[in-house]
């Protein structure tokens, strides 16, 4: 007499999938929050990095011109009210002397 076998109950697996399913959705939704983190820190970076090029250029700017002779003339009409030869002077009487 043969035995039956008996049939495996496919709905016992049904919570396991769910559970394994279940962790797999978890874990892509925690990395795409960690990459849109990462990359709102990455902007972030960029634009910080973009204004620190711009105050490094207005650097270079500014040392190029403290070392020209135009530098040198402005610092002596503006703080020693110095002026050329062949100028001018024109002073408003109503104006203190000095800024």
């Amino acid at each position: 007499m043969k035995r039956k076998r008996k049939k495996p109950k496919m709905w016992l697996y049904v919570p396991f999938w769910i559970f394994i399913i279940g962790m797999f959705m978890g874990l892509v939704v925690m990395q795409l929050n960690q990459y849109r983190d990462y990359r709102q820190e990455l902007e972030r970076l960029a634009a910080e990095l973009r204004h620190e090029q711009q105050i490094a250029e207005d650097l270079r700017y500014q040392q190029a011109f403290v070392g020209s002779d135009a530098y040198v003339e402005r610092l002596a009409r503006e703080w020693l009210n110095f002026v050329r030869q062949d100028e001018i002077l024109f002073q408003n009487i109503n104006s203190p002397p000095f800024p």
